[in-house]
């Protein structure tokens, strides 16, 4: 079915980029205090080491949850 515009039967996906500052920071430089926390363009392979470190830290029932912008962080003490 053609609408007439230009974009019209294309499908457009949009992927979030992952920031390796972004990352650098959620690694090394947040304060895990509030959950949930998101972490916006944190690529994904950061997750087990955030989970890690929460781990080490102290805090149970922890999960990473990779969403379209980036990670969202959940956690109990």
């Amino acid at each position: 079915m053609n609408t007439g515009h230009p974009e019209a039967g294309k499908v457009r996906t949009q992927r979030a980029g992952a920031s390796p500052w972004a990352t650098w920071k959620a690694l090394f430089l947040t304060a895990y205090s509030g959950f949930p926390l998101m972490l916006p363009n944190v690529h994904a392979l950061a997750g087990p080491v955030i989970m890690f470190r929460l781990k080490r830290m102290g805090y149970s029932n922890c999960r990473v949850v990779v969403k379209n912008g980036g990670l969202v962080v959940f956690a109990d003490r």
